[in-house]
């Protein structure tokens, strides 16, 4: 190409050809070209930038996926000719989030978006089927799709010439939903072992259902198994919740029974997945609700070890404690009126997703649990205990510390379980209880069971 960039327009925004690569594209259909035109500003700054200075850039990887089921863009990766170092120069604010495979995140001024730009690649050979043993960078997209895992991955958008390049039919497999590796299914898989998991999360189409994979792909999941062990356990647990949250994942958790690749995610458990097909969890917890039910039948030093993964994992401290609290909650339902109110105060929001677990464990129970909740009265006091340390003090005679502590909590349960809605009731409470001789470490504890 001569001359500079030259322009294409996207609606008033120009987008710059940088340098052309090596396969021949097709022009980008009607809906694709809408898809486009709603892709955001700070994209085409990036993709200018590069093209400025003579370097080439296509949109490659999930984005293009579901660019072609007609998804919203959600992570948008670009792929480039430039190196790591060029890219770091021409973007003051990016991240070298990890040059040494070519990859940066780039940030721009006026804009919360970050972008992955990695620099065509060109790999050999995966020594331990983690990470390759080194990474020569290059400046054939075609070489560069080559490497990718499957074919729905392996395709790319030249967003200034509006073609696309699917070199491995990646389109037709959409079309057909069909899981396909690039290339040699069993050497796509034996470079990196994550990738066999990732081929179980592909299969869950969502609402267009399941993408069954073709023959070679399914032999060589069973040849490659073997493979999951050299992978860490967060690239595992990472990828697995995807799984866990995925629209069909029980038809996914059965596949993966059957070729027994769940045994190698949790080895030791013997989880009917028959279960999750009833399960009813609330979006914001269905990963959790999934594992602990997965977990519901299996011994506690077994769920231990997941325990430790599960603190390895970059989950965030409130997805981590409610796996951890569903699961220290299995099997333990109110069955009178005082439980009931001491359950809906100190379960509050994990409520629901605890109910819809033992809906499948223990429906009967449940509902009956269910039905009492809908009609108990809110309590007089509320949530809070109506007496304060200050007060308990002065009527007890006790000191502060862990006894005037532990007196006020076993109060405020006795509270909520008899809904008590004054502080003189509850004050009343200490001519009964045997709280003057007694070790405080036996008193009752405001908690849930």
């Amino acid at each position: 190409m001569t001359g500079g960039p030259r322009k294409r327009l996207m609606g008033a925004s120009a987008w710059l050809e940088g340098v052309a690569s090596d396969l021949e594209g097709e022009p980008l259909s009607e809906s694709l070209l809408i898809w486009k035109n709603e892709l955001p500003e700070a994209l085409r700054e990036v993709c200018n930038r590069i093209a400025t200075v003579e370097g080439g850039v296509w949109l490659v990887g999930g984005s293009v996926r579901e660019a072609m089921l007609s998804n919203p863009w959600k992570d948008l990766d670009l792929t480039t000719t430039l190196n790591p170092d060029e890219i770091l120069d021409i973007f003051p604010r990016a991240i070298p989030t990890g040059t040494q495979y070519g990859t940066v995140t780039v940030r721009i001024d006026n804009s919360d978006l970050h972008f992955e730009v990695t620099t065509l690649r060109s790999e050999g050979t995966y020594g331990d089927g983690r990470r390759p043993d080194e990474v020569t960078f290059g400046k054939s997209l075609l070489e560069d799709l080559s490497r990718r895992d499957f074919t729905i991955n392996a395709m790319a958008i030249d967003l200034a010439r509006d073609l696309l390049f699917d070199p491995y039919g990646g389109v037709s497999d959409i079309g057909k939903k069909s899981l396909s590796a690039v290339g040699i299914a069993e050497e796509r898989l034996g470079e990196d072992g994550l990738r066999l998991l990732r081929a179980y999360r592909f299969m869950d189409g969502g609402t267009r259902g399941i993408w069954e994979p073709d023959t070679e792909l399914s032999k060589a999941l069973l040849i490659c198994g073997k493979m999951l062990e050299n992978v860490s356990a967060e690239r595992i647990w990472t990828e697995f919740r995807r799984i866990l949250c995925g629209g069909n994942a029980p038809i996914i958790l059965e596949r993966m029974r059957v070729d027994g690749m769940l045994s190698r995610i949790l080895p030791g458990w013997d989880a009917d997945v028959r279960l999750q097909y009833i399960l009813q969890a609330p979006d914001s917890d269905v990963f959790a609700c999934r594992l602990v039910l997965l977990a519901s039948d299996i011994p506690n030093e077994r769920w231990r070890r997941l325990e430790h993964d599960l603190r390895a994992l970059t989950l965030s401290n409130r997805e981590r404690n409610r796996v951890m609290d569903l699961h220290r909650l299995l099997n333990q339902l109110p069955s009178d009126i005082p439980e009931f109110r001491r359950y809906r105060t100190s379960v509050g929001d994990l409520i629901d997703s605890h109910l819809a677990i033992h809906d499948v464990l223990h429906p009967t129970a449940t509902s009956t649990v269910r039905d009492a909740l809908a009609t108990l009265p809110p309590l007089k006091a509320g949530n809070q205990p109506l007496v304060d340390g200050h007060i308990l003090a002065t009527t007890s005679e006790l000191p502060s510390g862990r006894r005037l502590g532990r007196l006020k909590e076993w109060l405020f349960r006795i509270q909520i379980e008899r809904d008590l809605g004054t502080v003189q009731e509850v004050l009343n409470l200490l001519d009964v209880l045997d709280w003057v001789k007694t070790d405080p470490e036996s008193w009752p504890e405001i908690c849930w069971p």
